[in-house]
């Protein structure tokens, strides 16, 4: 085994005590060897220390490092929180070495522009990988999930299945098709159901089942595969409803750590006061999908998607909610200075504010932190997105999440989406008591059934003058990485309005 592949097996377990000397020496030797700076900077990143992570990576960027070197760089760049640094290494890639890059490579650069919120020039990127290697099952698999972001339905749908017989026990691929095939199908895939065989606790594959099973009105069987999922995967987090429950309560009282509330004091007598973004809260499968479409449809506003930066800022990992307080990374004001950037751009990367163009960030878990938005926005609006309770439960329930979410341990038992919504209800309603000229609440009930009023009001509340027919934000083709993705192609509708009332009892 090389040094550098020993390094990075101790790097992948975790075991930076072992890997650290190793690197220490590897330096001692090679003191220009940008591979073991990167090695470096994933190590301290993996410490914690980010700072001292982004430090290294300058200088690993300054020996000229390779381009698999490169993009690793750009990748721990991104996980440090440093998105302008990972975006500039992918430009640089993408302007000088990407007719020489691999399939793998082009794959790599594709998923990290998707998650710097860039969908168009990642699709382009997974297109390019596939045409070089359409064996790579992995490659087939990320430009399907991207073509289905993409609203390229049918081509997704092919690819998946093409992934599924090159593997047949891939999960994801399985869970995809499903979402996009099983209200056309009347039957169990003969695919699905031997891969359900080998992995019968399998959290995707039973999800996948039960989308089948409620396409043809099978609800008990259906409701039964759905908690089979949530069962494997709740095995795997664990989440207590009465340290959320006792966050959301220091919530409201907004219980932020002194470096936090010092940190926030000096943002807000300094920062530019021009800067009016637009937030969309609330439960998840609430409508904040369909809200940001419906706005998007104004040319001064721009939809951005659910947004990273504010949960980085605020330190957000995995049991937060087990805090008495709100923290602080340790990068803050580089965070925050790209958060405002990408507030204010376009996918052009030209300066928004100058027409009067406004972000709209919906990442709905934002309800947290309501009082920290208004502190470094001062000039923002947030709108609140609330649905009757059985239907925001069910479809929490009804959507499979990651377990290495911080956000969505809760919705893997019914019992804690019920006590969460209840949590979100007491917050929300003390957000719009405390900050009622810039936090508006918006029922989902009330937005599809009237539409002309209800929009009228949030455009009024907004202040901006409409244009145009809000109600044909599906012809626009947006992307969109959310549960939403296929719903919000569709025209507005009550169909959702207590569909599964009476059918799940849970």
């Amino acid at each position: 085994m090389t040094l550098a592949s020993q390094v990075k097996e101790y790097l992948t377990k975790g075991a930076l005590t072992k890997a650290h000397p190793l690197l220490v020496s590897w330096l001692q030797h090679e003191p220009n060897n940008p591979q073991a700076w990167g090695f470096l900077a994933e190590l301290n990143l993996l410490a914690g220390d980010k700072s001292k992570a982004l430090k290294i990576i300058s200088k690993a960027l300054s020996l000229a490092p390779s381009l698999p070197i490169s993009l690793q760089l750009a990748k721990t760049a991104l996980l440090a929180g440093d998105h302008q640094q990972c975006e500039n290494i992918l430009k640089d890639l993408t302007l000088s070495t990407a007719h020489q890059a691999s399939a793998i490579e082009l794959d790599l650069a594709a998923n990290l522009w998707l998650r710097l919120n860039q969908p168009y020039r990642a699709l382009s990127l997974f297109e390019q990988a596939y045409s070089l290697d359409d064996l790579n099952a992995n490659i087939s698999l990320n430009y399907a999930i991207c073509l289905k972001m993409s609203g390229k339905i049918q081509d997704a749908e092919q690819l998946f299945e093409s992934v599924i017989k090159q593997q047949p026990l891939s999960e994801l691929a399985h869970l995809s098709l499903a979402e996009l095939k099983a209200d056309k199908s009347y039957t169990i895939p003969i695919a699905l159901e031997k891969a359900l065989e080998k992995k019968p606790q399998s959290q995707y594959l039973n999800h996948a089942k039960a989308l089948y099973l409620e396409a043809y009105k099978d609800y008990e069987a259906a409701w039964h595969s759905f908690k089979l999922s949530k069962g494997t995967a709740a095995q795997n987090v664990q989440f207590d409803a009465n340290a959320h429950q006792q966050f959301c309560l220091n919530r409201i009282q907004s219980s932020n750590s002194e470096k936090l509330d010092a940190f926030l004091t000096n943002t807000s007598k300094t920062f530019n006061q021009a800067v009016a973004p637009i937030f969309i809260v609330g439960m998840p499968r609430s409508g904040t999908s369909l809200l940001e479409q419906l706005l998007a449809t104004q040319p001064q506003l721009k939809a951005l998607g659910e947004l990273s930066f504010l949960p980085q800022i605020l330190n957000i990992k995995s049991g937060f909610y087990k805090q008495t307080e709100l923290t602080l990374s340790d990068t803050p004001e580089l965070l925050l200075k790209q958060y405002t950037q990408i507030l204010s751009q376009d996918n052009k990367q030209a300066n928004l504010r100058q027409n009067n163009i406004r972000g709209i960030d919906k990442q709905p878990f934002n309800l947290y932190f309501v009082d920290v938005i208004l502190k470094l926005f001062p000039n923002t609006k947030i709108i609140w997105l609330v649905r009757n309770k059985f239907d925001a439960c069910v479809g929490n329930f009804r959507q499979t999440y990651q377990v290495n979410s911080p956000f969505h341990h809760y919705s893997f038992d019914w019992q804690h989406i019920n006590a969460c919504y209840d949590d979100f209800m007491k917050l929300g309603t003390h957000w719009q008591q405390t900050f009622s000229e810039s936090f508006m609440r918006v029922d989902y009930e009330n937005l599809v059934s009237e539409p002309h009023s209800q929009l009228a009001d949030l455009f009024k509340f907004l202040n901006i003058e409409v244009e145009g027919d809000p109600l044909e934000f599906h012809q626009h083709n947006y992307f969109s990485a959310t549960a939403s993705k296929l719903q919000i192609r569709k025209p507005l509708n009550t169909r959702s309005i207590n569909k599964f009332k009476g059918i799940y009892t849970a």
